[in-house]
Order: structure tokens, then sequence, then C-alpha cells
């Protein structure tokens, strides 16, 4: 009895240990591939890799237990205020078009994640993505307003000129879809930007689950980072 005790105290305490940090027993997937996902969840909105690697029941519960509720719905809202305030409308068709390219331009960037030194209670990881030229971007985008320029008739110019918010928006539309056909039309660059990431175990609230995982230590940090590898 005494030793079935013993025995029992030692679980207890052990439980109470780890309790915090490592899901009690629970073996973590490793810390590149929760970083891999996280990278295509954050940058190509894939929710496929978190959701088998954690358990997760749909992608939506990914999203949820990573993002903001409705943050997808505010960047689409904040684009379209952005434009509108510029006096540019735009179409859900419209938005949908933007969405398509952007997806078909993140869809390309690739990446290699790799442990590099592991203790107890920290990791971390090298990423090393192939991310677009900003200078590029750029290009694209001043080729596509040379464009609209070079297209104004005299009468389009007058109308314009005069407040007639119609033939300026027809332009302005045709703009945005050069612009977006361009980003769509780019290839990453050879070259990769590496991005050093610590991680640390945290509990993740997986489909109504608590589990622990590999994580980033400062997540700001990691999408900060990420972003000026992405587009340099």
């Amino acid at each position: 009895m005494k030793k079935i005790k013993k025995i029992l105290a030692v679980v207890a305490a052990v439980a109470v240990m780890c309790m915090p940090l490592t899901g009690c027993g629970e073996k973590l997937a490793p810390a590149d591939q929760t970083v891999g996902a996280l990278f295509e969840l954050a940058a190509k909105d894939n929710a496929a890799p978190m959701k088998d690697l954690l358990g997760f029941a749909s992608e939506e519960d990914v999203s949820s237990a990573f993002f903001e509720e409705g943050a997808d719905v505010e960047l689409v809202d904040e684009l379209k205020s952005e434009l509108s305030s510029a006096g540019v409308e735009l179409t859900d068709e419209d938005v949908q078009e933007l969405t398509d390219s952007m997806m078909t331009m993140l869809g390309k960037i690739t990446y290699t994640a790799e442990i590099t030194s592991e203790s107890g209670d920290q990791t971390v990881v090298t990423l090393k993505i192939n991310g677009f030229s900003y200078d590029e971007m750029t290009q694209i985008m001043m080729d596509a307003a040379t464009k609209m320029t070079d297209s104004l008739t005299p009468e389009d110019q007058e109308a314009i000129a005069n407040g007639d918010m119609d033939v300026f928006n027809s332009y302005m539309q045709q703009y945005i879809k050069d612009f977006m056909s361009g980003l769509a039309a780019m290839e990453p660059s050879a070259d990769a930007t590496e991005v050093t990431v610590t991680c640390e175990k945290l509990k993740v609230d997986v489909s109504g689950k608590e589990k622990v995982a590999w994580l980033p230590t400062d997540m700001d940090g990691f999408s900060s980072d990420i972003e000026g590898a992405m587009f340099k």
C-alpha cells in the first residue's frame, strides 16, 4: 500500500510540474514543423498543415485559435475603405480578383525550416524564405500607372478634370487590375532571407482541447520578420 501511495505521489508531482509546459507526457510536434505550419497559415492563409500537425477538427478551428475573429473581413473592408477614400469604388468581384491575385503570388513563396539549437525549454528554428523584391513590385506599380496615363484620351482627361468620377473610376479600376496582374506574374527571388525564430512551449486551444506546442516566443516579432522576408 505504501509503495502504491508513493508511486501515485510521484505521478501527481510530475503532473503538477509539467502541466504549464509540456502537456504532460504528450509528445510535442517538432518546432521546425510547427513554425513551418505557422508560416503557411500566416503567409499563405493555408491552415491545412497546422490542422494536421496539431489535430484540429477543422481549418476554421485553426484560424479561430491563431487569428482574431473577423480578421479577414477587416482586411478586405480596410482595403475597400482606403480605395474609396481615394474615390475608387470596388465591386465584390473586383475585391475577389484582388484576393485571387495576391493568393497566386503568395502561393509561389518557398521556404525551409530547420532546428538550429534546442534546450529543455527553448528551441531556435531558422526559416529561410524565398520572397519577392519590393523594388520589382514598385516597378510593376509604376508600369501600370504609365499604362493608365498613356491610355487617357483628351476627352477623358477633360472629364476627370471636371470631376467625372465614373470616368475616373473606370481608369483606376483598370490600373488596379493591371497592377495585380503584374504581381500575380512575379516570381520569388532565388536568394533566401533567414529569419531566426525562438520558440517556447505554449498552450493552444485545439478544437476545445488544450494542447502544448512549440511556438514563437514573440508572435508580433515573428509576423514582422516574415513580412520583411517575404517582401524585401
